[in-house]
Order: C-alpha cells, then sequence, then structure tokens
C-alpha cells in the first residue's frame, strides 16, 4: 500500500493555516524549516492575473532518490504503507555529511543553505556533489534528470565545458580533483534517450530568440518550462551557433549536439534555421508579430586578423571561418605545412582539424607560456600525441610572401607578458631569439567579435568599442525597451559555460519584463569559491582520479572520430565515490520537490512530512488536512484518493518529476492560458 496526499489546487487560497497548524503540531520552533510549504506562482498582468498555489510537503515517491544518497542510510522507504522515514538518530551520524567550515559563513549560516566550491564555480550552479553521489549509486538517470533541471546542455556540457568546478573541487588538497565533466558525459552517454512532452504555454507573451548557440538555447530552455511561447532564429542551416560550426567532430560529435537540441525542441522550443533576422526593420517585424521580447544572441562569429604585414595574403585565414567552412561542408585545401597563431581552444580545434586535412606538418605559434595556454589541458596533451608542435612565449611579426602567398611567419621569441584591461598583449621581445616558420597556410585564432551587421549606429541599441553589444548589467536589456542580449555578443567570446550563465540570467529577466515587474533584484550575498573552508577529515583514504580512455593516435588523425572515449560504468562509479560531499544535505539537494529541511539547531538534523503517522492510529488525518478551512488537502491510500479524485499529478505552473513519482494527486486550477 502506498499512503499519498490529495491537493485541489483549484480551492487553495495560500493562507499558509496548514503550514502553522504543522509546526504547532511538531512543535516546531519559528524558523526556515517547514514540513509543510506553500509555493506560489503568479502570472500575466492585471486584468488576466493567474495566480496558483500548491502544498510542497514530502511526496513520498515511489523510488525516493533522497534514500539512494544519504551517506548513514537514514531514510528508508516503509514496505507496509509507502512513507519515506528518517532516523533523526543516524542523520547526520558517522559518516561526515558535509566538511564546510562554519566560520567561512556569517552569524545566519544555515547548514541547508551551504554550497561546495565545485557548485559555487560553476557558472550555472548546477549541484554538483548531488548528482555526483547519484552516479556512485549506479542511478544515471535520476542523476541526468538532475542535471537537467539547470543545465539545457548536458551532453555538450560532458564534453568541451572549461570545467571550473574541477579547478574549485577541493579534492585536489587530498590528491587529485573529481573528473566531474567527465561524470556528466558518462550519465548523458549511458541514459536512453527519451524526449519530454512539450511544456503547455500558460502564458500570452511569446519570445523571440535570435541566435541558437549555448546563450540562445539556455534562455529558449528556460522560457519555454516558465510557459512561454518561444522561437529561435538562427541564420546558420544547422542549430547550435559556433557548437555546431566552431567545434570540430572530434571534439563535439554532430549527434551529441543534436540530442540536446532535439531535447529542447521536444519541449516546445521552435528553431528556425536558415532564417536571418534583420538587427534594423527585422527586430520591429518581430514586434509586429507579436512577440513581447526579443533575446539578442548572436554569438562572436567574426575572427580577428593582426594588425601585421602579410596578414591579408592569400593562404591566411581566421579560425573562425576555417572552422565553419569545415563543418558546413566546403573544401578546404590546406596544403602542407600549416601554421596556427593562438593558444586557445580554437587555435587547437583548427591545428588538429587541419592535420585531419591532410596538412603533413602542423605548428602552432602563441604568446603564452606552455603553463599560460588557455587551451584545456587535455587538448595540449592530445595534440602533442598527435604530433602538432607547440611553439610557446612567440610572437608572429610578419608573415612571409612568395608570389603573392604565405611563404612562411617571421618570429620573435617574448618574454614578461601581461593583457591590458581591454585584452590588448604587453611583453618585452627577447633579443637574438628570431626565427622563422615555414608554412604554406597561416590561421589565426587570436579573438572573435559578434557580427553586428545592420545594427543602427546611431539606434537605441548601442556598442562598446569592443563591438560588442552594451546591456544594463543588471537588467540584460540593450537601451531599447523588451530587447535583451546575452552570451558572447554582449560579453565577448567567453566559454560555453559562461554563456549557458548568460543566456540563463537573461531569460530571467525577460520573464520579470514580461510579467510587469521591476526587472532590477537586490542581489543575494554570495561566498565566494576561495572563501570556503573545508575540512578534509584526516581518515579520507588517498584514491586515485580515473583517467578517461582516448582513441589511438593511429585511429584519429586520419578522421574526425570522437578522441575521448568517456568511462566505463565501473571507472565512472570509482570516480563518483571520491567526492568529498563538502556541502552535505545530498537529500535536499537531489529532492525534486525541495522537501528535506535543516532546523537552525546545533548539527541541523534533516526533517520532512512523515504524513502525522501518529494521528493515524487514532483515525485522524494529518493535522493539514483537518486545519486546512477551504478543505483543499485530503490524506489517505493512494488508490483510494485515484478513485476518489481522479489520477492527475499536472498542478498548473508546477513541474513533477518522472523519475521520483510522487504520491500524490492534484485537482488543478483551470490555466489562464491553453
Amino acid at each position: 500500500m502506498q499512503t499519498g496526499f490529495y491537493f485541489d489546487q483549484a480551492r487553495c487560497t495560500g493562507c499558509f493555516t496548514c503550514s502553522v497548524a504543522c509546526k504547532d503540531w511538531h512543535d516546531t520552533p519559528a524558523g526556515p524549516a517547514n514540513y509543510m510549504r506553500i509555493q506560489y506562482r503568479e502570472g500575466g498582468k492585471f486584468p488576466n492575473l493567474f495566480i496558483s498555489h500548491v502544498a510542497s510537503p514530502c511526496y513520498h515517491c515511489a523510488e525516493p532518490v533522497c534514500a539512494y544518497v544519504c551517506p548513514n542510510e537514514a531514510l528508508t522507504k516503509r514496505d507496509e504503507d509507502g512513507i519515506v522515514i528518517v532516523d533523526r538518530d543516524k542523520c547526520r551520524g558517522d559518516t561526515a555529511c558535509g566538511i564546510i567550515s562554519e566560520s567561512a559563513y556569517n552569524s545566519e549560516y544555515l547548514y541547508g543553505e551551504a554550497e561546495a566550491p565545485c557548485q559555487v564555480a560553476c557558472p550555472a550552479g548546477l549541484r554538483i556533489p548531488a548528482y555526483v553521489a547519484l552516479i556512485a549509486k549506479g542511478k544515471n538517470k535520476e542523476a541526468l534528470e538532475l542535471i537537467r533541471r539547470q543545465m539545457p546542455l548536458p551532453s555538450v556540457c560532458g564534453r568541451v565545458c572549461l570545467h571550473p568546478c574541477e579547478t574549485a573541487c577541493r579534492r585536489k588538497d587530498v590528491e587529485e580533483p573529481v573528473s566531474i565533466m567527465a561524470l556528466k558525459g558518462f550519465v548523458t552517454d549511458n541514459v536512453p534517450v527519451e524526449l519530454p512532452e512539450p511544456v503547455p504555454q500558460t502564458q500570452t507573451e511569446k519570445v523571440a530568440v535570435i541566435g541558437s548557440g549555448p546563450a540562445g538555447l539556455a534562455a529558449a530552455y528556460d522560457l519555454v518550462r516558465a510557459g512561454y511561447g518561444t522561437t529561435v532564429f538562427e541564420s546558420l542551416p544547422m542549430a547550435g551557433g559556433m557548437l555546431a560550426v566552431g567545434v570540430p567532430e572530434n571534439r563535439l560529435p554532430r549527434e551529441i549536439l543534436k540530442r540536446d537540441i532535439d531535447y529542447i525542441e521536444a519541449l516546445g522550443v521552435e528553431i528556425k534555421t536558415s532564417s536571418p533576422v534583420d538587427l534594423g526593420q527585422g527586430l520591429d517585424d518581430l514586434f509586429n508579430q507579436g512577440y513581447g521580447a526579443v533575446l539578442l544572441a548572436l554569438g562572436a562569429h567574426k575572427g580577428q586578423k593582426p594588425n601585421i604585414p602579410g596578414a591579408d595574403l592569400q593562404g591566411t585565414a581566421a579560425g573562425t571561418a576555417f572552422m565553419k567552412d569545415v563543418n558546413t561542408g566546403n573544401e578546404v585545401d590546406v596544403g602542407q605545412k600549416v601554421l596556427l597563431v593562438g593558444g586557445g581552444n580554437v587555435a587547437l580545434d583548427c591545428a588538429r582539424t587541419a592535420l585531419r586535412l591532410g596538412a603533413a606538418e602542423v605548428q602552432v605559434a602563441c604568446l603564452e607560456s606552455d603553463e599560460a595556454m588557455t587551451a584545456e589541458a587535455s587538448e595540449i596533451e592530445q595534440a602533442r600525441e598527435e604530433g602538432i608542435i607547440l611553439n610557446t612565449s612567440l610572437s608572429v611579426t610578419r608573415i612571409i610572401e612568395d608570389s603573392g602567398k604565405v611563404a612562411g611567419a617571421e618570429c620573435v621569441g617574448i618574454s614578461g607578458l601581461q593583457f591590458t584591461q581591454g585584452g590588448q598583449p604587453q611583453f618585452e621581445t627577447v633579443s637574438g631569439s628570431e626565427r622563422t616558420i615555414e608554412a604554406d597556410m597561416v590561421i589565426f585564432a587570436i579573438g572573435q567579435t559578434p557580427d553586428l551587421a545592420g545594427l543602427a549606429s546611431d539606434g537605441d541599441i548601442a556598442t562598446s568599442p569592443q563591438g560588442t553589444i552594451v546591456v544594463d548589467p543588471e537588467t540584460m536589456m540593450t537601451g531599447r525597451r523588451g530587447i535583451f542580449s546575452a552570451g558572447d555578443c554582449y560579453t565577448g567570446a567567453t566559454s560555453i559555460i559562461d554563456a549557458i550563465a548568460d543566456g540563463q540570467k537573461a531569460a530571467f529577466y525577460i520573464d520579470r519584463y514580461l510579467q510587469g515587474d521591476v526587472l532590477r533584484v537586490i542581489p543575494k550575498p554570495v561566498v565566494q569559491e576561495a572563501d570556503i573552508q573545508v575540512e578534509i577529515p584526516t581518515e579520507v583514504e588517498q584514491l586515485p582520479r580515473q583517467a578517461v580512455s582516448t582513441l589511438p593516435v593511429s585511429e584519429r588523425i586520419s578522421n574526425f572520430k570522437e578522441v575521448s572515449l568517456g568511462f566505463e560504468a565501473e571507472a565512472a562509479i570509482k570516480e563518483a565515490e571520491r567526492c568529498l560531499n563538502c556541502a552535505g544535505h545530498l537529500c535536499k539537494d537531489v529532492c525534486p520537490y525541495s522537501a528535506p529541511q535543516f532546523a537552525d539547531e546545533e548539527k541541523a538534523k534533516m526533517q520532512k512530512c512523515d504524513l502525522c503517522l501518529e494521528r493515524w492510529f487514532e483515525d485522524k488525518k494529518p493535522v493539514c488536512v483537518e486545519a486546512c478551512p477551504m478543505r483543499a488537502l485530503d490524506a489517505g491510500p493512494l488508490d483510494e484518493l485515484q478513485k476518489k479524485y481522479g489520477d492527475n499529478r499536472d498542478a498548473v505552473g508546477f513541474v513533477y518529476s518522472e523519475i521520483a513519482e510522487p504520491a500524490i494527486v492534484n485537482k488543478p486550477k483551470k490555466a489562464a492560458l491553453k
């Protein structure tokens, strides 16, 4: 038997009587912990307001994910009635559940609000320890659902993320950081693809997103889940922006990118490829077509060339243009000797691509030293394995000409490299270090800017000296009301995860704008990753970081097969088990309904709704049911509730997990818009 709840969303007025009665019955002091919470959602504008509430206790899921991850096995699901109970004597018992020092927080520190360094370092704020804990238990499907709550491109970021989370991971103080990115990639590759049902459009407004790169897709992902009709306009013939045309397939196979995009489209996002939008009249046309807001997420596709002699000779190319030609199927002749100028991921992507296109010799020249190269360490290692020659601390001063074509490059060694606030390099040349590198093709990967052709120079949408769109950083809105911007066209070229976070931020402010709210919000105080003090237990055993296997060099340099082979299941579990669980409260972080709560008490213990077990023996319903003046609540055997009220788990404005199926029946309030 499964005991559950009934909630009539149409009758609830949000009076909080159930919550007050619950705290009183359980003698819980005033404070943040609450067995029964009332969530509130509001949409629309007067006179077409839509206000809804939902009671949020513990829903006693069929497969409670909280029980899987508790390091002290304090959570169990009873066979006789399906109620999930917590043993408070075991909670935060022998095994550490949270090793962050309270001294890193202020006097109002609450255990349940602590965040691990990796989570703070992640621009998208993923609940990393929680999904890693699920992987350690073999619960990959549950882990992927948790990742997708905040991440629109999990397959992509499981392969090409800069993973600042790993830099912050405190496991490095024991031996090496946890391989978080590879674990995310493992999950996405080992859970069968199940496309979601479309999210019902509950808002009257529509949003137009221009650009289908990571920022645009992230914004669309959040907006469609908030109930907005969302259309993405992409000028290229395929979706993905620079993910599709800027990253080689040996790092990001197209079917992997398509997997994430298919999921976003299944939610209800309409993506129109080969559909450029003029940045002049085209923006007016979008508003005339009924779009309430527009997001400019154009990316930064224009590669830059240095101001040196010979930079425009036949045989030179910008890195972004070179990769775009390759990825869109254009014929590209790289010649025999190729020189890449730049030290980032784009440079190495171009170098490794040129090798695969038949170049006999590929060299890279960059200003940075070996230690300061911005490219991924794994990419540098793999490039060297493939025979690519890296020339560091070297400045290219001139491209050598022979009969109007590239013949090589003159270079000089440098020292003391620094970058100005505007990103310009400053260094000293080393006397006597001049040298020449032979090449019949030179590719520059030294930066990129947005293509803002068509944007009026004297219009409301201003641009910066760096060629990016100017927005109010507190609202993401441009100088023209209703038009927002995010991603590389606003920040300049950054990482994929930064662009995703930027798109999510823009979606938040677009939602507030369309709801008529004041856009600016008071920022929440955030503890910086560097300030989080972790007290690593002395008994922690040193465990080696699991190596991610790669395709042998002989099997990869003549093709675009994916080089990284990812984790096998056994290695993934071993790697996930290395996580120190810095913040603790895994039960709270994995719960789709945020049911576990932690009172303000010494060595805070988890508490949650237990359906008033002691009252059932007296033939009484839970106290919240009896206290509700609107009779919006009921409880009992789930099959009886389903017979009495029907079987519906679709409360309007609230998302229920398909993995952790709740023991609840809803009568939903009628939505404002079908």
